[in-house]
């Protein structure tokens, strides 16, 4: 798995990135890639499930790799066989832009929140635990009244 974080590897998931960014937003093109993606899409998530779950848990290969597989492939299947061509069909095309935006603003914002909630979290239980001793200390000295 250390082959993902080589700069080729990189570099050719930026520029599929941006091909898939562009392709996206004409119609006739956008069904095209989503043809040529059936196999790619399903295979990236199954790949980057396995290589992201090998350092968290003990999940086995095959597993992980099944998982990703599923979890991509159904994501790929909705867009692909459902949503895109319910908006093609009753926009006449003129709402693949709009959603294909709107599909990118999502997936930005979920991804952002993946790695900020969990940091987020850790920050409100540390000036939480923060608040109670002070107000403990706080309560503890205190002067009763006689």
């Amino acid at each position: 798995w250390d082959a993902l974080s080589s700069w080729w590897v990189i570099g050719a998931l930026a520029i599929l990135t941006l091909i898939e960014f562009f392709a996206d937003k004409f119609p006739a093109v956008n069904h095209a890639n989503d043809i040529l993606q059936t196999f790619v899409r399903p295979a990236a998530g199954a790949v980057l499930f396995a290589a992201s779950t090998g350092a968290a848990t003990q999940i086995h290969p095959v597993v992980a790799i099944i998982a990703g597989l599923l979890v991509a492939g159904s994501v790929h299947a909705t867009k692909s066989l459902a949503i895109r061509p319910a908006v093609t069909a009753t926009t006449a095309g003129t709402g693949n832009v709009p959603v294909s935006i709107l599909e990118d603003l999502v997936a930005t914002v979920l991804s952002i929140l993946a790695v900020v909630v969990p940091v987020l979290i850790a920050a409100l239980v540390i000036i939480l635990t923060a608040f109670v001793v002070w107000w403990l200390w706080r309560r503890a000295n205190t002067t009763q009244p006689a």
